[in-house]
């Protein structure tokens, strides 16, 4: 209570002696209208702070971008063959989190991929995890500051997203565009358990990278069984699995590489077991695909199981699936000739004249059918 009023006493004083500071000018302005004094002495206090605001954020922005132009130099300058992966900012979630994931990619990015080494950074770059539904020029944005970012370091694919309070990540992930194409930015949630979650959760993240940074089953005739093997079986135990903790839209990838990848295994003189699975797998991602929205992705499932199908008739001697995969490959061709997936409708192209000479050669020679 003392030092209360010790203060309040030495207030008056203290104004006293600030006054006579200031120019005779404003002491006679304060005396005649000291209203209207303080009135334009608090604007000017008021224009003060904020102008040292606006100073003070631009210098932290200004710090933040050369942060990382050095940290994008220093990456492009020292990249090499292996893959670059950039991990952005996760809204709610810290540098733990962040690490976490880079161990996890680093783990697993192998199984997906023939390079058994990866290069993941932690940029100190925030882009905004924007909701799915948002305006597509919003979306289009932020896709082109992540794609700065990464044709500013040379990496291959940068991710980011935020965590809510229940543990699962929003997550986002782009790449360059090719020549003439726009920016995509797909999206996936994962339930990321604290600390170190799942492994399937783990193998997930690191499949959703490493199949835009190496792309191996897009197309997988393109490798030799042998190297190609370990991957499916590694997609195999994912797609057997079934984790709730993934997004539905990323188990259909899962579901679509390994359907490719066990489909190529067994067209070319691999088990047939093989072909009995990518039959299986791609039947399960065609009930999840409607032709009316998505044409080219059906078109390019049929396909698929008529090649199936196909393969599984001339290994058997079974007419009934050489028909029906020769009737799902026509289907394809309907489908895929309305979009621009030119290359499938000639894969489907060439199955169908496959099945079709199997038939014809089998009627002419007068070959019974087992059974």
């Amino acid at each position: 209570m003392v030092n209360i009023t010790a203060a309040t006493a030495f207030a008056p004083e203290m104004a006293s002696r600030l006054m006579r500071l200031l120019p005779r000018e404003f002491q006679d302005a304060f005396v005649q209208s000291p209203n209207v004094f303080m009135f334009f002495t608090s604007m000017g206090l008021a224009a003060v702070l904020i102008a040292a605001f606006w100073m003070l954020t631009g210098m932290g922005k200004a710090s933040q971008a050369a942060r990382i132009a050095l940290r994008a130099q220093a990456l492009k300058r020292n990249k090499d063959h292996r893959a670059l992966i950039l991990i952005a900012e996760i809204e709610g979630g810290g540098a733990g989190l962040r690490q976490e994931m880079k161990e996890a990619i680093e783990d697993n990015f192998g199984m997906f991929s023939f390079e058994q080494d990866v290069q993941v950074d932690l940029f100190p770059v925030l882009l905004k995890t924007v909701p799915v539904t948002a305006h597509p020029e919003t979306r289009r944005r932020v896709a082109v500051e992540a794609a700065d970012a990464l044709e500013r370091s040379a990496a291959d694919v940068v991710v980011w997203g935020k965590r809510n309070i229940f543990g699962k990540l929003d997550l986002r992930l782009t790449t360059l565009p090719g020549y003439g194409r726009t920016h995509e930015v797909q999206d996936f949630q994962l339930d990321w358990r604290t600390g170190r979650p799942e492994e399937s959760v783990q193998r997930a993240l690191a499949f959703a990278l490493a199949r835009k940074a190496r792309p191996v089953l897009h197309r997988p005739q393109d490798y030799k069984p042998d190297r190609l093997q370990p991957i499916v079986e590694a997609l195999d135990k994912m797609v057997d699995a079934r984790p709730v903790e993934i997004s539905e839209n990323l188990q259909l990838d899962i579901l679509s590489d390994f359907a490719s990848g066990a489909l190529s295994l067994g067209e070319r003189g691999g088990h047939i077991k093989w072909l009995s699975k990518a039959l299986d797998a791609r039947q399960r991602y065609l009930d999840k695909v409607d032709r009316s929205t998505d044409p080219g992705a059906w078109g390019a499932a049929q396909q698929e199981i008529g090649r199936a199908l196909t393969a599984l008739g001339e290994r058997e001697g079974a007419r009934d699936k050489l028909e029906e995969g020769a009737s799902r490959l026509r289907l394809a061709m309907d489908a895929l000739r309305s979009t621009d997936s030119l290359q499938q409708a000639e894969v489907a192209l060439r199955a169908l004249q496959r099945a079709e000479q199997t038939l014809q050669q089998r009627r002419r020679v007068g070959l019974r059918w087992p059974g």
